[in-house]
């Protein structure tokens, strides 16, 4: 019984945490036309934009987890499609293959009605500031 409290105690400071942008980083491209030439640069950017980002997180015990999303709106502002690329470490972004997975969310984008302007949003949830916010104060030091 007590275990299952504080499993659900921690459910819910995590979750008040996101939405309180605890970990969150967001971004958010423009885009004309996203042509195959405009994918490969506009992949690109969202993949050095995470790579930055992951550096500002916080670790600790080694918790260096990150999740990404990423959404496509059209010019109406009418969100056409997302996708969310799992939960991984650091690594993942530095690997063969996943430009190419940026590049497939694109062709969504395109496939769901994305022609002409839009705009690309992506969300990151890094873990260890999740954690780190977990820890008491005295322990978060």
């Amino acid at each position: 019984m007590i275990v299952s409290f504080r499993k659900a105690a921690a459910r819910r400071k995590v979750t008040r945490l996101i939405r309180e942008g605890v970990g969150v980083r967001e971004r958010s491209w423009s885009f004309d036309d996203l042509d195959s030439g405009r994918r490969h640069d506009l992949a690109t950017e969202v993949l050095s934009w995470v790579r930055g980002a992951m550096g500002t997180m916080r670790r600790p015990y080694g918790v260096d987890h990150v999740a990404l999303a990423l959404a496509c709106r059209g010019a109406d502002g009418r969100m056409l499609c997302s996708n969310a690329l799992g939960v991984n470490r650091p690594e993942h972004f530095y690997e063969d293959g996943v430009e190419d997975r940026i590049l497939a969310f694109f062709h969504d984008a395109v496939a769901a009605g994305s022609e002409g302007a839009g705009e690309i949003i992506a969300a990151l949830l890094c873990l260890g500031d999740i954690a780190y916010a977990m820890e008491p104060p005295a322990a978060a030091a």
